[in-house]
């Protein structure tokens, strides 16, 4: 299974402010509270624990999980700046990151392979047409990958809200993950083995 998440550097900068009082507190665990008092970019570091704690959400979700909304109960650590875990109850997660000058690209998964991802700048500053773009851009790469006919490939949602591909009518026994934010949007899918 795999989640992923995606923050939008420049709109996380203009739109949140990470430094009011309590956010760090309501969001974080005292042990990544302190990871973020260390770092020498503590911007980054608050915003990749939210992309890594988001991806990781996902393949919670996924798993059977019940949906909550308590961040500080998702706890993250660093194997090293682009590698990590995220344990929620018992359910402990692999991490990747990517960070660069305009985003924060997080997957989550079991075990950390056989993962396909791509981030993209999206077209339009529309939330629906940003999200028909990247199901178009995620089915359009899953067909390649796998040599399936683009037209008989389409994604759904389960009743858990989870997004499902579907081959000829039939859900595929693969996880997808899609995320958007600002100008940026990005899929990750398990590869056929």
């Amino acid at each position: 299974m795999v989640g992923n998440d995606i923050i939008d550097i420049e709109e996380t900068k203009l739109s949140t402010n990470w430094e009011r009082p309590g956010f760090v507190e309501k969001i974080f665990t005292e042990k990544e509270q302190a990871i973020i008092a260390a770092a020498s970019d503590p911007f980054t570091t608050v915003w990749q624990m939210w992309s890594m704690k988001e991806s990781a959400y996902k393949v919670f979700i996924q798993d059977g999980g019940e949906r909550f909304y308590a961040p500080s109960k998702i706890e993250c650590s660093f194997d090293n700046l682009e590698n990590g875990e995220v344990k929620i109850d018992s359910l402990i997660l692999k991490t990747s990151t990517l960070i660069n000058d305009n985003y924060i690209f997080s997957t989550a998964t079991h075990d950390n392979s056989n993962i396909e991802s791509c981030v993209f700048e999206i077209p339009k500053n529309d939330i629906q047409l940003q999200s028909d773009f990247i199901r178009q851009q995620l089915i359009k790469e899953f067909s390649k990958v796998n040599n399936l006919e683009t037209e008989d490939l389409k994604i759904r949602k389960a009743a858990s809200g989870v997004p499902l591909i579907y081959y000829k009518h039939k859900a595929l026994d693969i996880s997808i993950s899609m995320t958007h934010h600002g100008k940026f949007g990005g899929y990750s899918f398990e590869k056929v083995n």
